[in-house]
């Protein structure tokens, strides 16, 4: 009977290894999929919508590219046109294509990074370096430090979108975030000064491109803005961030949070 045992137990051994030969997945840790490296892709850039959006000559096919980890300006806001100009240096370039877990979004965009100059030009990294855009992070996914630590070498710099606001009430710190509520789909803000801060042009936006135009605090004024405003929820309960322009869309307060 012990000899029909160690026979047994050599055979499951003798299994679990052709198993593991095999059939990695089976032993392998489940988060080595989030280190899948996909391959790049060649392309040619082909036209330029904005900031973090253009049209690519792929395989013969005129495909809409989103430029993952990054959101732009919309247009008329600041630093829109340079950083669609960034992009527009590349067109009729040969340019390099990685997708990351999600291959497209709801609107049939593809999700990908953007390389150039043989692939040695990050150009989501180098669009956040500059200052010209903000991250825009979903998920786990393969460049999130590195997106991550490009926006804030930008905010330390005081770069693009990171200059700070001149105006008076910027630089006396009139204009605080007193709450900011995701679930109630709520902000406070509150003019702290003993002066009326004139507010005609600021405007608040999340990250993504939802925006809130100001109107002036006179001093101690407290006054709430609703996302019933424009129609829809924008703040996000697991986290999002909060940005506050002057009307010449330098910054004036910036908030991050994350549940």
């Amino acid at each position: 009977m012990a000899a029909k045992r160690i026979i047994c137990f050599l055979l499951v051994i003798a299994l679990l290894a052709v198993f593991s030969v095999y059939y990695p997945e089976l032993t392998g840790n489940i988060s080595n999929i989030d280190s899948i490296e996909y391959p790049k892709e060649e392309a040619t850039l082909l036209r330029v919508v904005d900031g973090d959006t253009i049209h690519a000559l792929v395989d013969g096919n005129d495909e809409t590219i989103r430029m993952l980890g990054i959101n732009a300006p919309e247009k008329k806001m600041p630093m829109a046109n340079e950083s669609k100009l960034f992009l527009e240096q590349f067109v009729n370039q040969t340019i390099y294509l990685q997708r990351d877990i999600e291959d497209e979004d709801k609107y049939d965009r593809k999700l990908r990074y953007v390389f150039a100059d043989e692939g040695n030009r990050f150009l989501n990294l180098e669009l956040l370096e500059l200052g010209y855009v903000n991250t825009y992070i979903f998920g786990e996914q393969t460049y999130n430090k590195e997106i991550l630590r490009a926006e804030e070498q930008a905010r330390n710099l005081g770069l693009g979108i990171w200059q700070k606001s001149q105006e008076e009430c910027a630089v006396q710190d009139c204009i605080s975030l007193l709450e900011l509520n995701p679930a109630a789909e709520v902000f406070k803000i509150k003019n702290s000064c003993d002066f009326a801060c004139d507010m005609t042009g600021w405007f608040v936006k999340d990250t993504g491109r939802n925006v809130f135009y100001l109107s002036n605090l006179s001093n101690q004024e407290e006054k709430a803005y609703s996302s019933e405003l424009l129609g829809k929820d924008v703040w996000d309960d697991s986290g999002d961030n909060f940005f506050m322009f002057d009307k010449e869309g330098k910054l004036v307060i910036f908030y991050e949070y994350s549940s």
